[in-house]
């Protein structure tokens, strides 16, 4: 756990790993807990549901002793995680499912929900796309050595034309069943990727850089020097980028407006509302108005 994303709370670390859900009220939220300079091995995750919306209050899913790094959500709400071991859990609690996926050791980073039972996945070193069945899975996964390391993927919709990026401005585009890696102008690393309604995706640097994808070029649109854009997402016909917990900003054209300054590093559009989050602080916006506050783990 980065100690710039946790949160300290007495003797633990708390962080919110994702964010996911079919509507506001039924949000599922993956976060890591772990004892404050503790090993990884120490590290607990817990899926808690949105269980009361005034007064808000949280249930716990289910609880695991590995460290989930991704989140998404079927159209009923049902949680699917990734974990840095690289291995992949569909529902929770006594009915989910737990799949040990042939990855690498660097295990998985982020995982994209296409349909209920269709998924890509990606982390260092492998690209991969998961189709679910009742009590079993097809995995298809491949090895890259080449560009980079796989740090987000995302898609317009639908699987075809789906993008993973990641370290060294490194940029692959899955369609016809494939992977291909394509060479992009960007020297840092790549750390989220959202498809905006112009047809474009728009990708956030580690190193100040916002990319837009048109199908065939990954170019830069906008910079900002000594900022980590860390999340990206595409909400109310506009773009929205976040990073360094030093606030949310919005992209006009080649320029970025901060819209607030609250301390988040992701963001996902969720419901018709911008989603946002960072240590144990989960806010939505409205387009007027920010509402939340920091996570009670129940």
């Amino acid at each position: 756990m980065s100690g710039d994303d946790a949160e300290t709370t007495g003797e633990l670390d708390v962080s919110i790993a994702g964010v996911a859900g079919a509507s506001l009220d039924a949000l599922a939220v993956a976060v890591t807990i772990a004892p404050r300079g503790g090993e990884v091995e120490d590290l607990t995750s817990l899926v808690v549901a949105l269980a009361h919306v005034e007064p808000i209050a949280w249930r716990a899913l289910g609880e695991y002793r590995e460290w989930i790094v991704g989140l998404a959500a079927d159209r009923h709400g049902a949680p699917i995680a990734v974990t840095a071991d690289g291995a992949l859990r569909v529902g929770s609690g006594p009915g989910g499912r737990r799949y040990a996926l042939p990855t690498r050791a660097g295990g998985l980073a982020a995982l994209w929900l296409a349909a209920d039972d269709d998924l890509l996945v990606c982390g260092p070193g492998v690209l991969g796309r998961v189709r679910l069945a009742p009590g079993r899975i097809r995995v298809d996964l491949v090895e890259d050595d080449g560009p980079g390391e796989a740090m987000a993927v995302a898609g317009p919709g639908a699987i075809d034309g789906a993008i993973a990026v990641g370290t060294r401005g490194a940029l692959w585009r899955y369609a016809d069943d494939e992977w291909t890696a394509h060479e992009t102008t960007a020297r840092e690393t790549l750390l989220d990727v959202a498809w905006h309604d112009d047809g474009r995706a728009y990708v956030a640097g580690a190193e100040g850089g916002v990319y837009a994808w048109d199908g065939a070029a990954l170019r830069e649109v906008a910079r900002v020097a000594g900022r980590a854009w860390t999340g990206v997402a595409s909400w109310g016909g506009a773009v929205y980028l976040a990073g360094d917990r030093r606030g949310v900003w919005r992209l006009d054209g080649a320029a970025l407006h901060p819209v607030t300054e609250l301390p988040v590093t992701r963001l996902r559009a969720i419901a018709g509302h911008l989603v946002a989050w960072g240590g144990a602080l989960l806010v939505r916006y409205d387009g007027a108005a920010w509402w939340g506050g920091p996570l009670h783990i129940p």
